[in-house]
């Protein structure tokens, strides 16, 4: 790779890298930059992403009457891309979606999905682009969404489908090399049927939320979220109920309490010296057997879940131990739902007599109670999904560890799809440009994404170097973010960049991140409060929150560097506003 400015980089493009949409060209890192910060593993992005969510995507949106067919490329759908190794949206048919939608616009959609960024190119309407008779379709669709009363039966069926599947896996360790790759690639068209429901019930998640805060965000801007708190039938919750009852575990035994004492540095064999450890360590086997599709970045297939790093699980629980009863996933969402049915009884009694607004109310309520964790049921369904292309991979890679042809069993990910079989034919033949390749992929790490590509995609050597400019907040300073779950709250900032290492999280301080997902969950049950640099107001820090009934705001740039840790920092999750209240000494 050549130098620039004392930096490898690549010289043009990634080895995964798409070409612009002619049609479609403009493309931005808002919403996958949340779920996917990091480039996306190569053959992560052959399996999952290139065949799967991106036709799944496609097809949700034909479903909804976004687009038809026609309009996109068959072979590679215009809605996702990979520039630098990056996923990237397609902002171009977002704003599609605004402009045939009763009621929206392209700028209406660029605001809520764009924000107010500066390389944002203003809409210029092209020949095509309204089409009446999409805009009937959407219009049929936006009826069936708000006459849903239940999850509709395709979501349980889905999830019966992935629950067979899991259960049905085949003994992987006694599998071929060959056999281990035609398990994951089977998975991928499974991927492609999951992602279409996730696409249509996630876009029709916002229905309910939207209602609310056109309702009632004037009187109060506390009210719409607090009236989606505490909503249950959260996938993303169970997790932290099962970590809890572990770490209560822990709580009860001096054997167990002492064990953890010592660190996670060789726990589990610490674990299995006594009686107590023996009952723990089989209760924490069935909690992974459960819950291990889920973890750290995971909507790439290269991430280490709980299933594949046990540890990290280790470390949440060690976390969560020194919680008390009143903090519990249980009593946080007790005192959520209780606090939404006050907000509901106030905006009932300020609507007192107003039919039509009682109406909005209702079909508000109900629409988030049904859509909101429809959400949640069908991107779980899909995590599941790449649990069981991931699996076969990394036992591909750890044989092939063993035979020395990769340096680690994640290096198996830097292999392409259509490499497969040549790897297996002939592993140590492509151990040094494997590794030539990981010190590529490394490089990309360093080189900051542009929020917005526009028609071309500049060469990686003129991509900018990764680096945060924020000096620190004073005292006294307010940073000012998007609203998530509603509350205040002062306490002292505790800034965590790694799930897997809370970095001594007490309970009562309030956590800062970069991002979270389903990982994080069980850092939120100590959390006074959470602060998350990148977020929407259905991500995964914000449903969490809300669950819970943990004030949430999201959105503030740089938060990691410009909040410094130990501060005491006070939150307001109605207004967005994060304030400095007094540095460490």
């Amino acid at each position: 790779m050549p130098k620039n400015g004392g930096r490898n980089i690549m010289e043009d493009r990634w080895i995964t890298d798409w070409e612009p949409s002619r049609r479609f060209p403009l493309y931005t890192r808002a919403n996958s930059g949340e779920i996917l910060p990091n480039p996306i593993s190569p053959l992560g992005w052959d399996l999952v992403w290139e065949t799967g969510v991106s036709r799944g995507w496609a097809d949700g949106c034909h479903r909804w009457g976004t687009f038809t067919p026609d309009e996109t490329d068959p072979d590679r759908p215009d809605y996702v891309s990979c520039f630098g190794g990056y996923v990237y949206l397609n902002a171009g048919l977002i704003r599609l979606q605004g402009v045939r939608s009763p009621g929206m616009s392209a700028e209406a959609m660029d605001a809520a999905f764009l924000g107010n960024h500066p390389d944002v190119p203003p809409y210029v309407p092209q020949e095509g682009d309204e089409r009446p008779d999409l805009t009937v379709k959407i219009e049929e669709t936006s009826a069936w969404v708000v006459g849903l009363e239940e999850l509709p039966d395709e979501l349980t069926e889905d999830r019966e489908k992935i629950l067979s599947i899991r259960a049905a896996r085949p003994d992987l360790e006694s599998m071929s090399d060959l056999e281990l790759v035609e398990r994951a690639r089977s998975m991928t068209p499974v991927i492609r049927e999951f992602f279409e429901p996730y696409y249509v019930y996630g876009t029709a998640s916002a229905t309910g939320p939207t209602i609310l805060g056109e309702l009632c965000g004037e009187i109060d801007p506390a009210l719409p979220g607090r009236l989606i708190s505490g909503l249950g039938g959260i996938d993303s919750a169970p997790p932290s109920y099962g970590m809890w009852e572990l770490s209560r575990q822990v709580n009860d035994s001096s054997d167990l309490t002492g064990a953890f004492n010592e660190g996670i540095a060789g726990l589990q064999n610490r674990l299995a010296m006594s009686a107590d450890g023996e009952k723990f360590l089989s209760d924490l086997a069935l909690f992974v057997s459960e819950h291990g599709a889920r973890g750290p970045y995971e909507w790439d297939a290269a991430s280490e879940t709980w299933e594949v790093k046990p540890e990290s699980v280790l470390a949440a629980i060690d976390a969560m131990r020194h919680a008390d009863e009143t903090l519990s996933p249980a009593n946080r969402h007790a005192a959520a739902v209780a606090d939404r049915e006050a907000a509901e009884a106030e905006v009932r009694a300020i609507f007192d007599g107003n039919d039509e607004a009682l109406g909005a109310l209702e079909l508000g309520l109900r629409t988030a109670r049904v859509l909101v964790p429809g959400r949640e049921r069908t991107k779980l369904t899909a995590m599941m999904t790449i649990h069981e292309i991931r699996l076969p991979i990394y036992e591909l890679g750890r044989r092939m560890t063993e035979r020395g042809a990769l340096d680690t069993p994640r290096d198996i990910w830097l292999v392409r799809n259509a490499e497969l079989e040549d790897f297996i034919d002939n592993p140590e033949g492509m151990t040094q440009a494997i590794r030539e390749r990981g010190t590529e992929f490394r490089a990309l790490l360093d080189l900051q994404d542009p929020f917005i590509i526009n028609g071309e995609v500049p060469p990686l050597s003129e991509w900018a170097q990764r680096e945060s400019s924020a000096e620190p907040a004073e005292a006294g300073e307010e940073l000012a973010g998007v609203p998530g779950s509603p509350g205040v709250v002062t306490g002292r900032a505790r800034v965590v960049t790694d799930p897997g290492d809370p970095r001594g999280l007490e309970p009562g301080e309030i956590l800062v991140a970069p991002i979270t997902d389903p990982s994080w969950t069980p850092l939120f049950i100590p959390a006074a409060g959470v602060v998350v640099e990148v977020g929407a107001p259905l991500s995964h820090s914000v449903i969490v929150s809300r669950e819970f009934g943990i004030p949430c705001v999201t959105g503030i740039l740089d938060a990691v560097s410009k909040i410094t840790d130990g501060a005491i920092i006070s939150i307001n999750g109605s207004t967005g506003i994060v304030t400095i209240a007094e540095l460490p000494e």
